[in-house]
């Protein structure tokens, strides 16, 4: 019988069996002037949405190094908090919090301290220096900086009247704000409860851009909340299409032990904030937290804890493959291993399916200006059309394709993706010419991204506007290349940008991970390429590196900064003028 979600009438169909009562029931809701379905038994605002984590009271919810936190530990002290910032800040309804540190349980405590009172939260950048701080906490006009010690000597002499509580700080110079000392006399129960509406502000989070300063994307409440009830809809509905399509009983997926997720990406981006530490809250999911991303570090954990899903960026998924490959682990509670943040080689797909059989390939697309939702694609499903990122859940959530004159394409045409649904941002912060160029005003997000939807709704992307290759006129995606190097077995990982060139306007260069042991040349790779894609795909200039790929903050790989340098290289040696 065919998987049910391969089709828009069958996910339909799943969609209203797992929405007809309890929970994910379904209404309608009048949000900045369009109609959306929303889920009408969600929490109204996040305050109401934590209480879900009292649920589970006892139930471990943070691990971090040797501390352990059970669901209402982190609720009281998140409460405590909050109370010392009404208390002892004056921080009121609409004021903004801001707050930048390593993935610490201090950074689930503040996010929901902040927005339990209504105040608006600001996490910032981790990796950003002390004139990106500035800029954060300038232009999001905090009341407040909540940093643990190397953000704090950050901007120690930076907007000197701005207050602070220190974190995690062994320096006597910060003993007074101390976290602990601060809520330590605090009520473990929140004593100040703040009317806040459905669609208040509660976030701004600010976007990695390319050029220019950072945009702070402002999220609502039921923008924020939306998102995980989606998750929580998406997979009801595969496990449904699993029944279905099988009768019989898989025994060793019945568990007795808490489910887990291993936390290695930034808090401060929409992936570790919204897919794992708030949807962990809803379904009682422990979350055990990475101190620095490692593979073998990660495997170890992903044993001890009995880690059962796992998101990352797909580097991280294809890591723990090749770790698990070299030094195998005992990993058989792992069942989810998922990327998301940037295209996923189909190899990837193939090799986990190959060495990691019991684990399901994901991957997830959407952005900031979303609440990290657009498309998600896993399971057999995902094996069976590894190339597209994913479909939309029909009612909850619609995509489009558009040409550059903003009309709409039909399927299996290619132009700028679109998404609308009730996650959507309300607009960037204090910029009005960006938010007017991002959203419609019927409530379509255009992302910037070139793809195309097929005749079944799912997606494909083929790279980002500005980084789609034109070669003497013929358009290359560099997500294309990228999958077809990483089909070759000495590659690890592979980035492929365009580089300027006199005669063509543009040309493909690379650089290339491969493994330790490989002795793999450029005649070698082009020759294996042009049994793959046409001779104008494959890349004129080569870097080849044992080590790994650089990349930015949220894990991504840094492909701007290794353009900057090849360019720069190129010039020095007279390939471009």
């Amino acid at each position: 019988m065919e998987n049910k979600l391969l089709t828009t009438d069958g996910r339909l169909e799943l969609l209203k069996d797992v929405t007809k009562e309890g929970l994910l029931t379904l209404t309608t809701a009048d949000i900045r002037g369009n109609s959306y379905h929303v889920f009408d038994q969600a929490p109204s605002n996040l305050r109401e949405y934590y209480q879900l984590g009292f649920m589970h009271g006892d139930w471990t919810h943070i691990v971090y190094e040797g501390e352990r936190f059970q669901f209402k530990e982190t609720m009281e002290r998140s409460n405590q908090l909050a109370n010392s910032l009404v208390k002892d800040y004056g921080i009121k309804k609409g004021d903004k919090v801001a707050f930048s540190m390593r993935n610490y349980p201090e950074w689930m405590f503040t996010y929901i301290a902040v927005t339990s009172i209504g105040a608006i939260a600001v996490p910032l950048n981790s990796w950003w220096k002390g004139d990106e701080l500035e800029y954060g906490l300038d232009n999001s006009e905090s009341k407040l900086f909540i940093a643990d010690e190397e953000r704090l000597d950050r901007v120690k002499n930076i907007l000197p009247n701005l207050p602070r509580i220190a974190v995690r700080s062994s320096k006597p110079e910060y003993a007074d704000i101390d976290f602990d000392k601060v809520i330590e006399n605090s009520n473990t129960e929140l004593e100040t409860i703040i009317e806040i509406e459905p669609e208040d502000d509660a976030s701004i989070m600010y976007t990695s851009g390319s050029t220019g300063h950072p945009k702070g994307v402002l999220l609502t409440h039921r923008g924020i909340i939306f998102a995980p009830f989606y998750w929580i809809t998406i997979t009801t509905m595969g496990r449904l299409a699993e029944t279905n399509n099988d009768e019989s009983t898989d025994s060793e997926s019945e568990n007795n032990y808490q489910n887990a997720t291993l936390l290695s990406v930034p808090l401060f981006h929409v992936t570790g904030c919204h897919a794992i530490f708030l949807l962990s809250i809803a379904v009682g999911r422990k979350t055990v937290m990475m101190y620095k991303w490692d593979p073998e570090k990660a495997l170890d954990l992903i044993e001890e804890e009995k880690i059962s899903a796992f998101t990352g960026v797909p580097t991280m998924s294809s890591e723990i493959v090749e770790a698990q490959r070299k030094n195998p682990r005992n990993i058989d509670t792992l069942k989810d291993l998922l990327g998301g943040g940037s295209a996923r080689p189909p190899e990837q797909v193939r090799k986990q399916k190959e060495h990691l059989p019991k684990t399901n390939p994901g991957i997830g697309y959407g952005m900031t200006e979303t609440n990290a939702l657009g498309a998600n694609n896993t399971g057999e499903v995902y094996v069976q059309k590894p190339e597209s990122t994913g479909y939309a859940l029909p009612l909850l959530m619609a995509l489009k394709v558009i040409d550059d004159d903003g009309n709409d394409l039909c399927a299996n045409q290619s132009g700028e993706v679109c998404i609308k649904s009730a996650s959507t941002f309300k607009g960037y912060w204090k910029n009005k010419q960006a938010t007017d160029d991002a959203l419609t005003s019927d409530g379509w997000v255009k992302t910037g991204d070139i793809g195309y939807l097929d005749d079944d709704g799912f997606l494909y992307i083929n790279d980002r506007k500005k980084d789609l290759v034109i070669r003497g006129g013929e358009n290359i995606s560099c997500i294309e290349v990228e999958s077809s190097i990483c089909e070759h077995p000495s590659v690890l990982e592979a980035s492929v940008f365009g580089v300027p060139d006199d005669r063509l306007g543009e040309i493909l260069a690379t650089y290339i991970c491969i493994r330790e042991d490989s002795t793999l040349t450029e005649d070698e790779l082009s020759s294996f390429l042009a049994e793959k894609i046409a001779n104008f795909k494959i890349p004129t200039h080569y870097r080849f590196q044992k080590d790994k790929l650089p990349r930015i903050a949220s894990g991504k790989i840094a492909k701007i900064d290794m353009r900057k340098e090849a360019v720069e290289l190129l010039k020095v040696n007279g390939n471009i003028k």
